[in-house]
């Protein structure tokens, strides 16, 4: 499949609801979901192939859903992204609930989790970020960070440091991958940023204090008010 956006508005289109199998839901996607997915996939979500019978029962083929999953502190960043997703037709209209988990030492905390819906063609995404199964940076990244998936990425991964700076949690990539980012949002952006390591071959992005004001002008349109106070990045 060719990888591009398509610029077409489609919230309305009869196949987005959950009566439909993956295989009939077949796009085309605009910007702005893709924007969410690709940001949110450069995180903590998840693009999960799931297994239906072809009509045949003899082939076993498989289709794609986006998880989205955030702990009680983002909470109202996640249900911002549900509406979103929502309002454009890829998600059920059903509220997400916050349920309780245990962690070390029976600790009770609590997550938020949802799904869009299963599509045929977001398979091609899930092939550009999984390699056996671990999640990559792909390598046609650079076109399709938009501002609006900067935003999400780092709203979802980011944190201001205390000297002025802003670091993008990547531990769970390679360091070539990260070494990638930092290199479009070099040359896309004019940010001025470097891979930093910490712990065990563990990677972040630092976004050094002087590009911080040009990052505010990139994001700030696109982002959840209640990360502005998380981020301090007001």
């Amino acid at each position: 499949m060719c990888l591009k956006f398509y610029n077409i508005c489609n919230k309305n289109q009869q196949f987005y609801n959950n009566k439909l199998k993956g295989e009939e839901r077949i796009g085309p996607h605009n910007e702005e979901i893709l924007s969410i997915i690709i940001g949110s996939l450069l995180g903590d979500a998840h693009a999960e192939r799931r297994s239906y019978l072809s009509i045949s029962k003899l082939d076993k083929k498989g289709n794609t859903r986006i998880s989205f999953h955030q702990g009680s502190p983002n909470v109202e960043y996640l249900m911002w992204i549900w509406k979103k997703i929502k309002d454009l037709g890829y998600t059920s209209s059903k509220k997400p609930k916050l349920l309780p988990r245990i962690g070390k030492k029976n600790k009770i905390y609590h997550t938020i989790r949802f799904h869009t819906w299963t599509f045929s063609n977001f398979n091609w995404i899930q092939d550009i970020f999984y390699i056996d199964g671990k999640k990559v940076i792909p390598k046609e990244i650079e076109k399709y960070l938009t501002p609006l998936a900067l935003a999400i990425w780092i709203m979802g991964n980011g944190s201001k440091q205390d000297n002025g700076g802003l670091i993008i949690n990547t531990n769970a990539f390679r360091y070539e991958d990260v070494n990638l980012l930092c290199n479009i949002l070099q040359l896309k952006y004019k940010l001025v940023t470097n891979p930093r390591l910490q712990g065990n071959n563990q990677w972040f992005i630092y976004i050094k204090k002087e590009s911080m004001s040009t990052l505010k002008k990139i994001i700030l349109p696109h982002m959840c008010r209640s990360m502005l106070r998380e981020l301090h990045i007001l």
